[in-house]
């Protein structure tokens, strides 16, 4: 899996690095290659955000000046080690004050050493790179974009706002033969319509008035790497003709240019919105999204990835909060997060988690401190699932159609079946209005109910186990009818 790979490691090659440090450093969990200090700089760029470690050795004051300069620039991207002499004290200081994030001494027991140095970096690391993949939903689709990015064909991620489509495409040029090339990512609502084509295929010198020298564009930039084209839909119709050019010819033409410039680019584009909706419609060409679709991902949300919720909370407390400051999730916090239906899926839970943060006095987030931008539409979830008519997106479905996701994929038997590859997706999923209590469903059910008995256990009155669940009093009516129809004994409120 992509989290066990070994980390890069920048080794400065003003030192050597002989057979017996190369091994220690394979060891350790590191992937070496040495290069000298004019090449890290460009390295640490084409990396894109790509985490990294870069060992640097103390000669002279000028190695001090590039740690302040690739700190200043590249910040928590990299995570710096300094080789220094056991004796060079005045070095070691010196380079903590400038921002080295560690510092190693030749000596004995150099494997333990780097091991530590290894932990350290990846955990420091983790809190700007980091992959969740704890749902099944979310390991089975994992497992497909490996495959998609070692193919190298273009894809096309379909998902909800904030589900996570630029992750995926920088997984998928991770597990590509591309993935020391670049990975440029655009975002194509954002680029000004006057200077979009600019932009995207660079222009050559009096182009225009301002065009004072010869500038690239972002296909030149992601030569040899990944260009990712993210809500590909925003584009206007004469910028998708020019793109569509260059992507099946391979080449593009800056503005105010008369030739023509090879490039070797992948394309990976995203969207939220029914691109085929807008071919029908007449703002989308369908020859290009036949081009930018060779192989479709649809992108699920968080509602339908139950399993990722409390781990992606985990991991923004470790991203969001002070090093010296340990949080966790109160009981009632965590079961408050799971029955939340999540309507801006990741980028809401991050900033669920980040004023939690903010409002939390001691180590614990309670129920209280989750203030979430919209009160849930949980009466949704108790009416069972509603039916998807034809211009109702499963992605927008509520979470029990959780399964029809996977078997829409083709995933629950193989994810890399030739059924998947050539299927399109969920558009028109079976139809399931039944509520069954058996299989994931009723597992979930079982869980949810667990978590209400418990909860009005140790409450005095309803209305205060329903501010605990986070879910309105009529809400807990209804759940507590259902469980009495399946036979569950609701238990007596705490006593005052």
């Amino acid at each position: 899996m992509y989290q066990d790979h070994p980390i890069d490691l920048i080794w400065d090659e003003s030192s050597p690095m002989d057979a017996n440090v190369m091994g220690i450093l394979t060891r350790s969990g590191f992937r070496p290659r040495s290069m000298g200090p004019a090449a890290v700089a460009k390295y640490v760029e084409s990396n894109g955000f790509g985490p990294c470690v870069l060992c640097m050795h103390r000669r002279e004051l000028p190695d001090i000046q590039m740690i302040r300069t690739l700190k200043q620039h590249y910040g928590a991207k990299i995570y710096l080690v300094l080789r220094v002499d056991p004796s060079d004290l005045e070095s070691t200081v010196e380079a903590i004050k400038f921002g080295v994030d560690d510092v190693i001494a030749d000596g004995s027991d150099q494997q333990s050493k780097w091991e530590k140095i290894a932990g350290l970096a990846k955990l420091r690391l983790l809190k700007n790179d980091s992959y969740v993949f704890v749902d099944e939903t979310s390991q089975h689709l994992l497992a497909l974009v490996e495959r998609v990015g070692a193919a190298e064909v273009t894809a096309l991620m379909y998902g909800p706002t904030g589900s996570g489509k630029e992750v995926l495409a920088r997984l998928t040029h991770d597990f590509s033969p591309r993935r020391d090339g670049p990975f440029v990512p655009v975002n194509c609502a954002a680029l000004p319509e006057a200077l979009a084509e600019s932009l995207l295929f660079g222009h050559a010198k009096g182009a225009f008035t301002g065009a004072t020298r010869s500038t690239e564009g972002f296909f030149t930039q992601a030569q040899g790497g990944t260009l990712f084209l993210d809500e590909i839909g925003e584009l206007t119709l004469p910028l998708q003709a020019k793109l569509l050019r260059a992507i099946q010819e391979k080449e593009v033409l800056p503005v105010g240019s008369s030739e023509t410039q090879r490039v070797d680019v992948r394309i990976v584009a995203a969207t939220n919105r029914d691109l085929r909706a807008g071919i029908r419609a007449g703002y989308f060409r369908e020859d290009l999204y036949f081009r930018v679709s060779t192989f479709r991902i649809n992108v699920p949300g968080l509602s339908a990835r139950l399993d990722d919720i409390l781990p992606l909370a985990n991991y923004f407390l470790v991203k969001h909060s002070r090093d010296d400051r340990v949080l966790q999730l109160a009981p009632e916090a965590a079961a408050k997060l799971l029955a939340y239906s999540w309507p801006g899926n990741v980028r809401e839970l991050e900033n669920v988690v980040q004023r939690a943060i903010v409002l939390s006095n001691d180590g614990v987030i309670a129920a209280s401190q989750l203030v979430f931008d919209e009160p849930a539409d949980h009466d949704l979830y108790s009416q069972g699932p509603r039916p998807v008519e034809n211009n109702i997106h499963p992605l927008d479905a509520p979470i029990s159609q959780r399964e029809r996701w996977r078997d829409a994929q083709g995933l629950p038997s193989n994810p890399f079946s030739a059924h998947m590859a050539t299927h399109d997706g969920f558009d028109e999923p079976a139809d399931d209005s039944s509520e069954g209590g058996s299989g994931l469903q009723g597992a979930m059910d079982a869980n949810e109910f667990r978590i209400i008995v418990d909860t009005i256990k140790n409450t005095r009155t309803r209305q205060e186990a329903a501010d605990m669940l986070g879910i309105s009093q009529r809400t807990l009516r209804y759940k507590i009818a259902r469980m009495r129809e399946r036979g569950i004994q609701i238990p007596k409120r705490r006593s005052a």
